[in-house]
């Protein structure tokens, strides 16, 4: 049977400003679904009624959503877990499960949220006046995957696929097999393609989110919304670029309240069949196209906060 997780729902994150974070969030590609006092939540052209939530707190990482597989109700997860199903009371309702992993990230598991209505994608035709229509933020279809410093690399592995059924997709190792430096794992859907990894997890100094990364409409989209956030001289990281691993086009940028977001494209699927890889990876042993990461990039990882 596949993992209790089909796919990854929302990333909520910290910021103590909520309209700085709402024009970042809407020049980065993301629409606005609703706004209260001390929520954001913000959705793309897909079918889900929010992919991004920000709650007005010091800048960080509150959680990250994960939904259940459908197959498996949310209720039968009450004794593994030992924690009790409670209603959401955000947009498109629901139930979810509240766990905390080894670093203390808080882990919500949701199912039942109502499907919202998918919007247009953009008009690649050009208009009457001769003028291109593609400019402005680029179009977001999902959140894709999120990535993950640590300092309980193994505890961390184990947990997250222990409890979820995630896949190992593969392993970055340096200089020997077990000096591991990160993995990525996938979710298990079994004959069905999914993305190369739905969970990024890195060695590393601290705790904390490395970067939320967002699906775009089609890969010429990242070029767009590049250009987009250039031009409002927004803090470009690093792209764009190519990860050869997973066949991934992308471009990092940090929010004002330096939270990573990454504009993402890639065409290259996995299964329950697909081949678990250890790479080995070092100085001269670059696995991405373009330049070398700065450090800054390298050493991401905004605070896990305890709400």
């Amino acid at each position: 049977m596949p993992g209790i997780v089909s796919s990854i729902a929302y990333v909520r994150l910290g910021a103590p400003d909520l309209d700085v974070q709402e024009k970042f969030l809407q020049e980065f590609g993301l629409l606005t679904v609703q706004r209260d006092a001390d929520r954001l939540y913000m959705r793309g052209l897909g079918p889900r009624p929010f992919i991004h939530v920000t709650e007005r707190a010091e800048s960080g990482v509150i959680a990250v959503g994960y939904d259940v597989h459908p197959d498996v109700p949310i209720e039968s997860l009450q004794q593994r877990f030992g924690v009790q199903v409670e209603a959401i009371d955000e947009p498109g309702g629901g139930k979810r499960l509240c766990l905390r992993d080894p670093n203390g990230m808080r882990v919500e598991l949701v199912q039942g949220r109502e499907v919202a209505p998918e919007l247009a994608r953009r008009n690649p035709l050009r208009g009457a006046e001769s003028v291109s229509q593609d400019h402005g933020p680029a179009r977001i279809e999902q959140l894709a995957h999120t990535a993950y410093m640590t300092t309980r690399l193994q505890e961390t592995l184990d947990w997250y696929q222990g409890n979820f059924g995630f896949l190992a997709t593969d392993e970055l190792f340096i200089e020997k097999k077990g000096n591991t430096l990160g993995r990525f794992v996938r979710v298990d859907m079994g004959d069905e393609p999914v993305f190369h990894h739905v969970l990024f997890i890195m060695r590393g100094e601290k705790d904390g989110l490395h970067h939320a990364s967002f699906e775009v409409e089609r890969v010429d989209e990242i070029f767009i919304g590049g250009d987009h956030l250039h031009g409002l001289r927004y803090d470009h990281v690093r792209g764009i670029g190519r990860h050869a691993l997973g066949s991934q086009i992308f471009d990092y940028w940090m929010s004002p309240f330096e939270v990573m977001h990454e504009h993402w494209s890639s065409n290259e699927k996995m299964n329950v069949h697909s081949r678990f890889n250890e790479i080995q990876i070092g100085p001269g042993m670059s696995h991405d196209s373009g330049e070398r990461p700065p450090e800054r990039f390298v050493k991401q990882a905004s605070p896990i906060l305890q709400k």
